[in-house]
């Protein structure tokens, strides 16, 4: 197996096997997606300008390489265009839920194959997936960031986005020093230095309120010490999201947190969705008596 040392740091190259880009059915409204995403769209959800044109450039040459990528970023560009111009609200959806279908069909057996050729095109899919899974939520029902709204979603509800988030920090991990010197350096710049042992300095009232938080299960009886040593953990993740606000704004608000979906224990998302199940029968029940 590969490991990231053995890496060799070069851009990745194209695959001789892959369907060329030409031979896929993009039309006209595509092209109005591509050039809204190359003006408009990738500027409305990068903070920083650096990122932005990584996006405008690096980015979408990997997309011309990987049909997979290229369909997820026409349909974040029509989220964009459904939300900017709602006198077309409805073709631009259409368009948005055909490329992301699309998108998400060639990008599973690509995952399954991840490597040097792929990795940066698999990287950016998942991390522009969850900002779609973000912006495309329906306001009108409960959020699935981490719960299940009703037993009967139990289906439905297959990619969630805490769980969506920290299959790209697998990615992200384990390319990381290729990524670093790569077309997407520029995304990762600003962490690639950061000590993972560092302090975390928070003010006052913040640490008052999570000293507070804390409280809440200290004194339980119905949690076990395991339950309470992973609730600290999270804490914890928490104080750094805080502590890195502060003292690190040139990584940026909110890619921060969102790093909290990667920093949180494995234990405490499996703690979370197994309360989540509960609750969901629970209210399932109480439904139907």
């Amino acid at each position: 197996m590969l490991s990231p040392e053995s890496l060799p740091l070069t851009p990745p190259q194209p695959d001789p096997n892959s369907r060329p880009m030409y031979l896929f059915n993009f039309t006209m409204l595509d092209l109005e997606l591509l050039h809204y995403f190359i003006l408009e769209a990738a500027e409305s959800y990068l903070e920083k300008s650096n990122i932005t044109e990584a996006f405008r450039t690096s980015v979408l040459q990997i997309a011309f390489e990987h049909p997979f990528l290229m369909h997820e970023l026409l349909s974040l560009s029509a989220l964009s265009l459904a939300h900017h111009r709602p006198q077309k609200r409805d073709l631009y959806l259409h368009a948005s839920d055909t490329h992301a279908a699309a998108g998400l069909a060639l990008f599973q057996p690509e995952v399954a194959n991840l490597g040097p050729g792929n990795c940066h095109a698999c990287f950016v899919f998942s991390t522009t997936f969850l900002t779609h899974a973000w912006v495309a939520q329906d306001l009108n029902k409960p959020s699935t960031l981490f719960f299940r709204s009703h037993i009967e979603d139990h289906e439905s509800a297959t990619i969630q986005w805490v769980k969506l988030h920290r299959g790209t920090n697998a990615i992200l991990h384990q390319f990381f020093p290729l990524f670093c010197e790569g077309p997407l350096k520029a995304l990762l710049s600003p962490w690639k230095d950061l000590d993972p042992d560092r302090a975390d300095p928070i003010n006052e009232e913040e640490e008052r309120h999570l000293d507070f938080l804390a409280e809440a299960w200290r004194d339980s009886l119905t949690l076990s010490e395991d339950e309470k040593r992973i609730l600290d953990k999270a804490a914890l993740a928490v104080r750094r999201v805080y502590s890195m606000l502060v003292c690190y704004p040139e990584v940026g608000r909110l890619s921060v947190v969102m790093n909290w979906f990667s920093i949180i224990p494995d234990e405490f998302v499996k703690m979370v969705c197994r309360i989540s199940t509960m609750t969901s029968v629970l209210n399932w029940r109480w439904t139907i008596w």
